[in-house]
């Protein structure tokens, strides 16, 4: 008898709004809620389906923090001592997004008595493709292939006294490599504010002696208060000589900057 071996591979994405080829989209791909202890709020959000197939998705839970390098580390819902997982619930647990239409999805957060007045708190809720007959991909040498897709939506907490925004620019250093080639300066980032803070990072370098300015392209954030991170840009391959670097932090929603210099030999 011939074994058949599936594979369920899944692709994982919380940083855009289309999926499936452009056939699936969401909108917002991020909920921002406040509210006061003990209080119950719903904000929505909506699947579009423009393929002409039906989609069915799980809806599941995950704590998610940042390392030093701004890249998502997912953990088990209600692990992560900033988690509110448990107080987000939908009226299902599974959706279907017909052909050609749009599901809304109401998401009801329900802050605990008990809540923090001061911390912030976040989540994820995974919708997770599941697997129908149709999806199974052509069987070839005794291996079928089932292509999932997860769509994640980031799910924020915050006080509503809480509004300062403030990030510190805590370091500006070349990063040692091997690779002469791949030579780095990285800027080390704190929010020492209490709300979630977005903003763009930005690096020049002018050459002291010729006067002559390089801009590196801009970095995008989002850091949780009290977080640390550090961001890299790549140097020129060819840099060299005497440089003032000017490190620029533009924060969404603010007219605030900041902004850091240090002096660099290459």
């Amino acid at each position: 008898m011939r074994k058949f071996i599936h594979l369920f591979i899944f692709f994982i994405l919380t940083g855009s709004s289309s999926i499936l080829a452009q056939s699936i989209s969401m909108s917002p791909t991020r909920l921002f809620f406040t509210g006061n202890p003990g209080e119950k709020v719903t904000q929505t959000v909506t699947l579009q389906n423009s393929s002409e197939k039906d989609y069915v998705f799980n809806l599941n839970y995950k704590d998610w923090i940042r390392d030093e390098n701004g890249n998502k580390v997912y953990l088990d819902a209600g692990t992560s001592k900033t988690s509110n997982a448990a107080w987000v619930s939908t009226l299902e647990n599974s959706v279907t997004v017909p052909a050609k239409s749009t599901k809304e999805i109401v998401v009801t957060m329900k802050i605990p008595a008990d809540a923090s007045k001061s911390g912030v708190t976040n989540s994820m809720l995974f919708f997770t493709q599941l697997p129908q007959q149709a999806d199974q991909a052509r069987i070839q040498n005794g291996i079928g292939i089932i292509t999932l897709f997860e769509v994640g939506l980031h799910i924020f907490y915050t006080p509503s006294g809480n509004q300062v925004k403030s990030l510190d620019i805590t370091n500006i250093a070349e990063v040692s490599a091997e690779n002469a080639g791949n030579r780095k300066v990285a800027v080390s980032i704190h929010n020492d504010g209490n709300t979630i803070n977005d903003a763009t990072v930005e690096f020049e370098l002018t050459n002291t002696d010729s006067g002559k300015e390089i801009k590196l392209p801009a970095i995008s954030i989002s850091m949780l208060p009290n977080s640390d991170q550090v961001v890299q840009f790549s140097l020129p391959e060819s840099i060299s000589g005497n440089f003032l670097g000017v490190v620029i932090i533009k924060m969404a929603g603010s007219n605030d900057l900041r902004v850091g210099e240090k002096n660099f030999k290459f």
